[in-house]
Formats: structure tokens, sequence, C-alpha cells
């Protein structure tokens, strides 16, 4: 093992307050040598490090065990596991693929979750955006309409005093009088001037005397 790289390795460890032994160090830059012939890997030492900072116990022993670990989970990557780590006994961690996580989106016609099966790229495209926060909106606008105050009532009970609300549209807002209940992204689509937009449509707001509930509270 080089000077110069056990001298890295403390350098590392002095940042994240602690130090180690020697026999120590010694086994981390054996593991991180496992993924670079030429030089030890810094991406694999500041992993274990940051795993190493959790643990209450920082010698030779420790490093050996999270080593072995990630060793075992990095190669099960690789051989394509779905369970990632193979062990006999219950793993510490799993490290899982994010392009084997599935991902699922909401139906607001059939009012159900279901599983995208289109292809996750790693660059967004254009249109990746917007359809965040579309997909965003359904999700937060499906928990609402779960809400006591805004489910219709089953069986004919009565969800709050004042009865079941219900979230309009903003489209059909266009001819409506009195209070209406909706529910939408606040976004500036002009310079100075902000809207509440959902799906259907979008309106101008006064934000003037708006008090937010972190100040209601106080």
């Amino acid at each position: 093992m080089s000077r110069l790289g056990r001298k890295k390795v403390q350098r590392k460890c002095k940042i994240r307050g602690y130090t180690l032994e020697p026999d120590a160090v010694d086994e981390i830059l054996s593991f991180a040598s496992n993924f670079d012939d030429s030089a030890p890997d810094d991406d694999a030492i500041d992993l274990l490090l940051d795993f190493l900072e959790t643990q209450p116990r920082k010698d030779k022993e420790t490093v050996h065990r999270l080593a072995t670990k990630l060793s075992r989970a990095d190669a099960a990557i690789y051989d394509g596991d779905d369970d990632c780590v193979t062990s006999t006994s219950e793993p510490d961690w799993h490290i899982i693929d994010a392009f084997k996580v599935p991902k699922f989106r909401y139906d607001p016609i059939k009012k159900s979750f279901y599983k995208h099966a289109g292809r996750l790229p790693i660059h967004g495209e254009a249109s990746a955006k917007s359809a965040l926060h579309k997909d965003r909106l359904l999700l937060l606008s499906q928990i609402i309409s779960r809400h006591k105050e805004f489910s219709r009532p089953a069986f004919g009970s009565k969800s709050s005093d004042s009865g079941p609300h219900e979230i309009s549209p903003i489209q059909s807002l266009i001819g409506q009088t009195g209070r209406r209940w909706v529910m939408g992204m606040i976004s500036q689509l002009e310079d100075g001037h902000f809207y509440l937009e959902d799906l259907s449509s979008s309106v101008e707001i006064d934000l003037s005397n708006a008090i937010s509930f972190t100040h209601c509270n106080h």
C-alpha cells in the first residue's frame, strides 16, 4: 500500500471527524484497489467511509465486514441478481438499480395507478419537465380526493358539518358565482403575474394579501 494512498484515506477520515488505525486504512485501500488497477478509486473509498461513519466501532474488523458486503452487492448488480445482496443473514442495506425500480402513474379516469411500461432514459426529453408536474398534480389530487372533507359520503353519512366539498376544475369557474374549491399549481406565466393552473385551464390570482401556513402557526 502506498504512503500517498494512506494519507488520502486519513485526510478523508479527518474531514468526516474520525481517524483510523493503519491496519484499517490498509483494508480500505485493499477494497478500493478492486475497482481500479492503476490507483485506489476515490468513489469506492468515499462510499466505504460514508458507511463506516455510521458504525460505533471503526476498526479493521468493521471495515472488512463493510467492504465484504459492498463487494457482494457490486458483484450481484453485475451478475443481474435482482436481490442485489445475497447473504445467509439479513443485509444492512440493499443496493438497487434505479432502472429496475418500477414507475407508477395515476390514471384520473380509472382512478387507479398503473405501471409505466415505457423506456426510462438517463437524460430527460423536452416533455419530461411538464410530465413531472402533471404526474405530481395528479398524485396530490387523488390524495386530496380521498380526504374525508372532499370525498363523497358513503351510505348517506356526512363527511363534515358543512357537507362534503368538491374540487372544481378551473375551467368550470367560467360564468359561475359563489364559493368554489379548486386545486392547482401556482405558476408565474408572466412577469409579476401569478396564476393558479390545473390540467384544464389557468386563472390569474392576487397573492398580495396571501398568508402562508408557517406564519399562521405563530
